[in-house]
């Protein structure tokens, strides 16, 4: 498998309710978005005893996104930072980016009134984010201004994270 070298960190919104990473796995399964995970042996084995699915060899991990922040803050991995994401097609990002998902859908014109998850970040999802983008900055050396929204990547065609994420470095 080819190492990811991340040059930017892309935030999203999961426009839905507050599900854990093993359930948008299945979703994303649905989508293709599998990549098999064969080495290093440890890490193979910390996903299966999460849940991902086995495969001969590894684990198959179909999430999208490489990390998964809940509506308490709780921040769940999704793929290995080394793999290709499956959250952002243009401009190549899944293949120079680290994914982060906040569950919830926080656009005011799709999500209106909740019914679709809670309709802004909660506080401990901003808290959990900012620690977490600091550290992903500092290891892989991104600088504040290739933090964005999947919005702001060129030829996007999206308003992930919807107009009620605000996130500044």
């Amino acid at each position: 498998m080819e190492r990811l070298y991340p040059r930017f960190i892309v935030i999203h919104h999961t426009a839905g309710f507050d599900v854990p990473a093993l359930t948008i796995d299945r979703y994303h399964a649905e989508r293709g978005f599998g990549i098999k995970i064969t080495s290093p042996k440890p890490l193979v084995e910390e996903y299966a005893k999460r849940g991902f699915k086995r495969v001969s060899d590894g684990v198959m991990v179909s999430i999208g996104y490489h990390y998964l922040i809940r509506a308490d803050g709780c921040v769940e991995k999704g793929r290995p930072d080394f793999a290709r994401g499956a959250h952002c097609t243009a401009q190549s990002m899944n293949f120079q980016s680290i994914g982060v998902a906040l569950t919830g859908n926080f656009d005011s014109k799709d999500n209106p009134s909740g019914k679709k998850g809670h309709i802004a970040p909660t506080l401990g999802q901003i808290e959990a984010l900012k620690k977490l983008v600091f550290y992903l900055m500092e290891i892989y050396q991104i600088p504040g201004e290739n933090v964005i929204g999947h919005k702001q990547v060129k030829n996007a065609s999206t308003s992930c994270p919807g107009d009620r994420f605000e996130f500044k470095v």
